[in-house]
């Protein structure tokens, strides 16, 4: 594309002069305006890359007119052109966006010079701001990564749910993606140009959800001072997501029906309702189905929620993707801290293969970026992996054959015991009870073995499994 220059004068002969002289020096495209009337209309009609004006003109004054072009291009270079006594006001100028300003009676060379270093300016902040739009206009699938069967499946399911527009459950375990999934589907739909909100259910109290949700009139309570309006209605166009919907609390369960089945709310305080055009997504890792058999869940809003369904698939089910997803988090971590993407040793990627993710994609997307961060060199090397977890994942064949065979001895046997009795703790919850039933170790016996290797008991425990 051919740059261009906009001359702004009312002296037409120098205005005709400059034209002659910049485009046998300059490779590009020169216009000529007599007055900023001209060029404003001129503006409107073609890209200009930089322009060149007088900083005083008859029907329009430098500063004006400057702010004139930049609501037309912000990116427009402008250099002002002054008198001798105009220099305080070509200085205001640049305090206002200008790029910068050159004297008359104007030096060719100088001129030429400064002319080249705005075009070159112009194409840099050109391709910046294109740059920074290509970084905000990413694929709705830029942090799903994926290619096993079941991901390929959540892809495909994603693709057709947004075609549509009915109600959808997000169903997972804690960290798999299911935020990520409902952004994929907003952003594949006709919805994608409106907002989606996101509800996180359980961080609102329950004497506030409601209002959040659905909005007051002024005087509807104590402190409501002004109409506010609710999150249904700032998505209204859009998508609405309830994360964590298995935790909403019961009464506004029944406000939420309500919604589903009439596409109206009714803001705390107002004793009319009006319609909201929002696509409702919810997801919880909680078992529904159980909580409606408790009766702390609707079954009818399980059905109108339920219209139709994503299961978000739990790392150890898709292990395969474990390399992929290291990769993109090794990638994503280094551009947010801004240092260069890390790779990671043999021995760390296959621990990272061989260890439990209870926490799913989310846990191993934060531990590599603990690792990241405290890591100076090029390489993720083993001396991230915690000591206790080192020795788990050594096992009982990996030993230092130059130490004599009784120390060989005790440490295969120590690798043996801390690794299994990790694996087991892990699976009791931290119940020392049951961890002796299933070892066939004495209940006494196993917690002198636990004391003598320090295993941190308490961190397996869960409140829900009391030793």
């Amino acid at each position: 594309m051919t740059d261009t220059i906009l001359i702004v004068d009312d002296e037409v002969d120098l205005l005709h002069g400059l034209q002659r002289t910049i485009a046998m020096e300059i490779n590009c495209e020169v216009f000529v305006a007599k007055n900023s009337f001209d060029a404003i209309k001129l503006l409107e009609d073609r890209d200009v890359d930089v322009v060149l004006s007088d900083v005083c003109m008859p029907e329009m004054d430098g500063i004006s007119f400057l702010n004139t072009i930049k609501e037309y291009d912000p990116l427009i270079t402008v250099i002002m052109m002054t008198a001798y006594g105009t220099i305080e006001l070509a200085v205001t100028a640049i305090k206002h966006g200008a790029y910068d300003f050159i004297r008359k009676p104007l030096e060719e060379e100088g001129l030429i010079h400064l002319l080249k270093k705005g075009l070159e300016r112009n194409r840099l902040m050109r391709e910046n701001n294109r740059l920074m739009a290509k970084i905000y206009e990413k694929s709705p699938f830029e942090n799903m990564v994926g290619k096993s069967a079941p991901m390929l499946n959540v892809f495909q399911t994603i693709k057709m749910l947004a075609k549509t527009d009915v109600t959808v459950l997000i169903l997972g375990e804690t960290g798999t993606g299911k935020e990520l999934a409902a952004q994929a589907i907003h952003g594949v739909s006709d919805r994608s140009n409106k907002q989606m909100v996101t509800v996180n259910c359980p961080a609102l109290p329950e004497t506030i959800l409601e209002s959040e949700l659905f909005g007051y009139r002024k005087g509807a309570f104590t402190g409501a001072y002004n109409d506010k309006k609710g999150l249904f209605d700032q998505a209204d166009d859009g998508t609405i997501f309830l994360d964590e919907i298995g935790d909403l609390p019961f009464s506004v369960q029944t406000k939420l029906l309500r919604v589903l089945q009439t596409k109206e709310i009714k803001p705390l305080g107002d004793n009319k309702s009006h319609t909201v055009n929002v696509r409702i997504i919810a997801a919880t890792n909680r078992n529904l189905q159980k909580k409606i058999a408790d009766h702390s869940f609707r079954k009818d809003l399980y059905y109108r929620l339920n219209v139709a369904s994503l299961t978000m698939p739990p790392l150890r089910d898709i292990r395969e993707d474990i390399p992929l997803l290291v990769k993109h988090f090794l990638k994503k971590t280094a551009c947010e801290l801004k240092v260069q993407p890390k790779k990671t040793s043999p021995e760390v990627m296959n621990y990272i293969l061989e260890k439990d993710w209870p926490g799913n994609v989310r846990e191993l997307e934060n531990t590599i970026q603990g690792w990241t961060a405290i890591t100076q060199e090029d390489m993720i090397s083993a001396q991230v992996i915690p000591a206790m977890e080192r020795a788990k994942h050594k096992g009982s064949l990996d030993f230092d054959i130059a130490l004599p065979y009784k120390g060989l001895k005790e440490n295969v046997i120590k690798g043996f015991t801390v690794s299994y009795l990790h694996r087991l703790l892990e699976h009791t919850g931290g119940n020392i009870t049951l961890a002796a039933q299933i070892s066939g170790i004495k209940r006494q016996s196993l917690q002198k073995i636990i004391k003598k290797y320090k295993i941190p008991v308490e961190s397996f425990r869960s409140p829900k499994m009391p030793d």
